[in-house]
């Protein structure tokens, strides 16, 4: 049997000084899922469903997220290198999929035996982060939580006078600082953040606290004048017209209404499109092209 020993021992020894000279076992996976999920990475595992012939390994699990790097082994080798590759499609796509892979001279493996594998991906929610616990917040924390979005709520108000927001939210951040709060909270990239804070102060730090971060949403209520004061400030402490320019402000689509339910339906809508990556037009311009 000829495979990639260099990539096999690798990555054994990479679990072997992880795990205190231990081989990764199904348990340690688990471990890893879990640490995964609490740090809001998207994963797959990857689980040995059948070999026939001359295999590496009969059995085995390894952990792929969707940067590429992976914990545990179903073999090393070719084999394993086209399972991490497939795992990240499978990332990417939301998708679980099962894989033979056959143990070629062409893969550098002169086995000839079969390996069938099967990866379950896992994909966190998206997290929608809402600065400011009013009425719109609020409202916005009930519909993205009906969307399936994971919600933090960020305040600095005490927690007796906005119990019934703090109620709506999955966690809760209180902070006298908007920029500090949001500077030290460990997010995804996609995440989504409304600011709407009681006040212009707060809605300042708020943005420019989370302007330090890479996320996929930054979205901020304001009137004009209001939007080209902070804006100034803004570029005053450095930041870039580009990453100005990344800020959906005033926020939400144009689909009228003032009450806060219309206006968090406004936004949740316009979180979606961008989202998605769709147009947010009419899906009967669709039909009738």
């Amino acid at each position: 049997m000829s495979v990639s020993w260099k990539i096999l021992t690798e990555g054994n020894q990479a679990d072997l000084k992880e795990n205190g000279g231990k081989m990764m076992q199904a348990i340690d996976i688990v471990k890893e899922q879990m640490k995964a999920y609490e740090e809001h990475k998207n994963f797959a595992v990857v689980t040995i469903i059948e070999a026939a012939g001359s295999t590496p390994r009969r059995n085995g699990k390894m952990i792929v997220f969707e940067n590429g790097t992976s914990k545990g082994t179903i073999g090393g080798g070719a084999v394993e290198l086209l399972a991490i590759r497939d795992a990240e499609s499978c990332i990417k796509e939301g998708k679980n999929k099962n894989y033979t892979y056959k143990l070629t001279p062409e893969m550098g493996m002169t086995c000839g035996g079969v390996v069938s594998v099967l990866i379950e991906t896992f994909i966190n929610p998206p997290l929608l982060v809402m600065c400011g616990a009013g009425h719109v917040g609020g409202a916005v924390l009930k519909l993205a939580s009906f969307l399936g979005f994971e919600t933090l709520l960020v305040d600095d108000r005490e927690e007796r006078y906005i119990a019934d927001k703090i109620a709506l939210a999955d966690r809760f951040v209180a902070t006298d600082d908007f920029e500090k709060a949001l500077r030290e909270i460990d997010v995804p990239e996609q995440t989504y953040v409304v600011i709407a804070t009681h006040g212009h102060k707060g809605d300042g730090e708020a943005l420019f606290g989370i302007l330090q971060k890479k996320v996929a949403y930054i979205g901020m209520i304001g009137s004009v004048r209001k939007i080209q004061t902070e804006f100034e400030l803004m570029r005053s402490k450095g930041i870039s017209d580009e990453e100005l320019s990344a800020v959906y402000t005033p926020i939400g689509l144009d689909l009228g209404g003032e009450n806060p339910e219309e206006i968090a339906f406004s936004i949740m809508a316009e979180i979606m499109k961008v989202k998605n990556g769709k147009s947010g037009k009419h899906l009967r311009e669709k039909i009738r092209r």
